[in-house]
């Protein structure tokens, strides 16, 4: 394939090499401009060229010649082409490059190359970059190569190029990384062992080995063989067994390898070696934590360390978690305030203890310790919004969601923005302003489909939360004509479909919806017991269920449709295993309704009773109850 002539209307005509040359320079200015920093390395000779070209577009010498018929006359030695040099890359000493000479189609493959790689067509241009680099040995030829084939997720042709690349430049840091990771990543350990041997032996004698251990583990991490990769590593490691780094680096490989009590004990060296560093108390904590040992053991371990390091904010901070874990929110606030008096301005330490003294049910203390967060002076940075939310969720639980609202209004955009206007807007429905609710979601700006869809769904919650059944199926009706295949919308609208009596959107929309995801669990869930619900097709709703608990086989609520729709069927006594099950595993209103109705059905009324009552604790208003005990002539 030839390069087109570059001549237009209005300029002057230009020799065969001129307009050969003045195609390049277009095309290197389109590629630097659009690709990466290492293609315009790699062709930068042919912009080291360029720039030597004269204004009216006289071909420089090197291209001019290459245009010469052949038998036009001899050479002289004056004329002979020049090799060209590409410039260096960063890692690769100019003298230790190869001369290349840029011939016009070395460049006109290189730009074929990069133009067939922005179209998609990867593969191509790396077997072109691959037999460029093996034809030049040129190192920045072959390091394209390999930047290639990883685009293209060809590891084999990946591992080609970056061994060309090592080859072509065995002093580059760069090439011995690229297929270090490239061999790790494909399982070769006896291929990349001798370069991680090479690698700590050079740490070793500049005596670096605190920062090589890190940068192993990141490496060994990438082995799929995760007991492959700890054996290589304890090969390696030998020498340094009193190295706290080591040590810890052994650690985290036998726990990513499933062996957490070598990892523990690791990890305890390492902090007997290095009794007083921070960073190692934490890690020994957490693996002994893991091991058979547990939290006492990692909780007695830190309290040790504090003592004799008493101003270690971050060990403090594990070291109250693992109290609170266990259940000890007192002692877990108790050393919080202890950091606290070392950083008294630190929102980080203010936010855990409102989390510990709301996790022990202390909400005054919680919300006190927020107000300190949002009044700490405005040169201390700290995010706001999650203050905001937490007073808010505070509120709510105590039951005032006007004060909960008011929160919410104080939120900024960023991440959490959409989600807090949507509460806002919920619990304003639930004050009886749903009118209100409505337009403060409409004025919520949407950035995506998925967020377009959210608000839908809430203005849905809405109008169902207010009995407005209608209007909540016709607003995600209409939404569904602009997105007809939102998974999130086709579940909410078979749900406001099912409280109108439209069976046949309701399985429309699920069946649409199960084709889009077919592995969506809750979407076959909600069709087997709709139809169930209603005593129709009752194989095929029991079928759609077990599919649902082949996909999620510990969802409380699938389990609930299970023994549902068993009991329609006749069968008592399997039903009350499974409903047993979901109430055992979620002790829902819905779920105890259910129950309960099967037992009263085996005349165990005074157990369905019993399930009733702790049902109507849970949800009073829950209108499933309702309708059960009226129809069964209950009274609780």
């Amino acid at each position: 394939m030839k390069p087109p002539p570059p001549n237009t209307p209005g300029r002057r005509a230009q020799a065969p090499g001129a307009a050969r040359f003045a195609a390049a320079q277009t095309a290197l200015g389109l590629l630097r401009r659009g690709l990466p920093a290492i293609a315009v390395l790699t062709l930068g000779g042919c912009a080291a060229l360029a720039s030597q070209s004269d204004p009216a577009g006289a071909a420089p010498a090197a291209v001019a010649q290459a245009d010469t018929p052949a038998g036009a006359g001899e050479r002289s030695p004056s004329a002979r082409r020049p090799a060209a040099r590409p410039a260096p890359t960063p890692d690769v000493p100019p003298e230790k490059l190869p001369d290349i000479e840029l011939t016009p189609q070395i460049v006109f493959q290189l730009l074929a190359s990069e133009v067939s790689a922005q179209r998609g067509q990867i593969a191509n241009a790396t077997a072109t970059y691959l037999t460029l680099a093996r034809q030049t040995r040129d190192p920045r030829l072959a390091r394209r190569a390999t930047e290639l084939a990883l685009a293209e997720r060809s590891l084999e042709r990946a591992l080609q190029a970056a061994q060309l690349w090592r080859e072509y430049a065995p002093e580059s840091m760069l090439a011995s990384q690229t297929l270090e990771a490239l061999w790790l990543s494909t399982g070769r350990l006896d291929a990349v062992e001798p370069l991680l041997a090479q690698r700590l032996s050079a740490a070793r004698a500049a005596g670096q080995l605190a920062q090589a251990y890190p940068e192993l583990l990141r490496s060994l991490m990438r082995a799929p063989d995760r007991g492959a990769a700890l054996a290589l590593f304890d090969r390696l490691a030998a020498p340094d067994r009193a190295v706290p780094e080591a040590r810890l680096a052994a650690a985290a490989l036998a726990e990513r390898a499933s062996d957490n009590e070598r990892a523990a004990a690791e990890a305890s060296e390492a902090l007997r070696l290095s009794p007083d560093d921070e960073r190692t108390a934490i890690a020994a904590a957490r693996h002994l934590q893991q091991s058979a040992a547990g939290a006492p053991a990692a909780t007695e371990l830190l309290g040790g360390f504090l003592r004799r390091q008493p101003k270690a904010t971050e060990a403090r901070f594990a070291y109250a978690r693992l109290l609170a874990a266990q259940g000890r929110a007192k002692d877990a606030r108790a050393q919080m305030e202890l950091a606290l008096r070392e950083e008294p301005q630190s929102p980080t330490i203010l936010f855990s203890l409102a989390q510990i003294a709301y996790q022990a049910d202390q909400p005054d203390a919680a919300e006190d310790y927020l107000k300190r967060y949002l009044a700490l002076p405005d040169s201390v940075p700290r995010d706001r919004n999650p203050a905001w939310l937490f007073l808010s969720q505070i509120e709510e639980d105590r039951k005032r969601d006007a004060r909960a609202i008011e929160w919410l209004a104080r939120v900024t955009p960023g991440e959490q923005y959409l989600g807090a206007q949507i509460r806002r807007a919920i619990l304003t429905g639930r004050l009886g302003r749903v009118d209100e609710a409505r337009e403060l979601l409409r004025g919520t700006g949407a950035t995506s489909a998925r967020e377009r869809a959210q608000l839908v769904s809430a203005e849905a919650q809405l109008l169902r939360e207010a009995r407005r059944h209608a209007e909540a199926f016709e607003t995600i009706d209409r939404a569904l004509q602009d997105t007809p295949d939102s998974p999130d919308l086709l579940y909410d609208h078979a749900m406001a479909a099912e409280r109108i009596d439209r069976l046949d959107v309701l399985e429309k929309s699920l069946r649409r919806l199960i084709e889009l995801r077919p592995d969506n669990a809750h979407a076959y869930n909600a069709l087997g017991y709709s139809l169930a619900d209603r005593s129709l097709r009752l194989e095929e709703a029991q079928s759609l269920i077990e599919k649902a608990l082949q996909i999620s086989p510990d969802d409380p609520h699938i389990i609930d449709s299970l023994g549902w729709v068993l009991y329609r069927r006749g069968k008592l006594d399997d039903a009350l295993v499974q409903l047993r099950r979901a109430w055992a595993l979620r002790p829902e209103a819905e779920i105890g309704v259910h129950l309960g109705e099967v037992l009263w059905a085996t005349g165990n009324r005074d157990e369905a009773r019993g399930i009733w009552r702790e049902a109507r604790k849970l949800e009073p208003e829950n209108e499933t109850l309702k309708q059960t005990l009226a129809r069964l002539d209950v009274s609780l």
